[in-house]
């Protein structure tokens, strides 16, 4: 395809992106809806907490948490990963399972590294179970590659109108997501001391260079669940963390 008309495909989805934006508020629109969840933990005896960044969470009354001062952040399971959706059975369905490891690989390394770079030290992360340390169990149960920009490339067409089409009919059903279930337990015991749940939508922004990779926009999700998971273990009494915007005017 020439420089121009690649432009033309890019100038296309950033149009039409603005005109959903001057129709509804962009941050409502593009908020994904809580994951009904996959069978990690039991979400349904969770709930939305006002001061905390996930869709769901639950801590068990009356834990002294000042009495654990390590972390053992465990390998994220995969094996809840939904793969139910139209934008998982196209041109990845056949690499979905290796992508889905090497993912959770990742999270569990950036979950590692955020507790290790935390400022304030509030754990020391071990690399193996030991004994008045906690256990950070996580599950991966949804991962959307991005696609919107590079099916928009592939399918362009000298008239244009059947991407447009495309891409308004699908609308936030195309968007590139992410979701996790987690628990949170006392490594002595097994004890189950908190859990929590989230699923998010990738940060949209009116032209994506990030888009132009599978899971580039995923992966800034996952570090931003790492830092949020470090500030929640940091949280005063009242205090309030926010969730992440999911909108962007940058392009990465």
């Amino acid at each position: 395809m020439c420089y121009k008309s690649f432009v033309w495909a890019i100038s296309l989805i950033s149009i039409i992106i603005s005109g959903c934006a001057a129709t509804e508020p962009m941050e409502s629109k593009l908020k994904a809806p809580p994951s009904e969840g996959a069978g990690f933990v039991p979400v349904q005896q969770m709930a939305k907490n006002p001061e905390l960044p996930f869709n769901k969470a639950w801590f068990k009354e009356g834990v002294n948490w000042e009495q654990y001062r390590t972390i053992y952040i465990a390998p994220v399971n995969t094996d809840y990963l939904i793969q139910a959706t139209w934008w998982q059975q196209g041109m990845r369905a056949d690499q979905m399972q290796q992508d889905a490891r090497e993912m959770a690989t990742f999270m569990q390394t950036q979950f590692v590294s955020a507790f290790q770079n935390d400022p304030q030290h509030r754990f020391r992360v071990v690399l193996t179970p030991e004994r008045g340390s906690l256990t950070l169990e996580m599950a991966l149960t949804e991962l959307v590659p991005s696609k919107v920009l590079l099916n928009a490339i592939e399918t362009f067409g000298p008239y244009g109108s059947g991407l447009a089409a495309r891409v308004m009919e699908r609308g936030t059903e195309a968007q590139s997501a992410v979701a996790f279930e987690a628990r949170l337990k006392d490594t002595d015991t097994g004890e189950t001391l908190a859990m929590a749940a989230d699923k998010e939508y990738v940060v949209a922004r009116p032209i994506d260079v990030k888009g132009f990779t599978w899971y580039a926009n995923a992966k800034d999700v996952v570090k931003t669940w790492a830092q949020q998971f470090v500030d929640v273990a940091n949280r005063r009494p009242g205090e309030i963390i926010k969730p992440a915007s999911t909108f962007s005017l940058k392009p990465w």
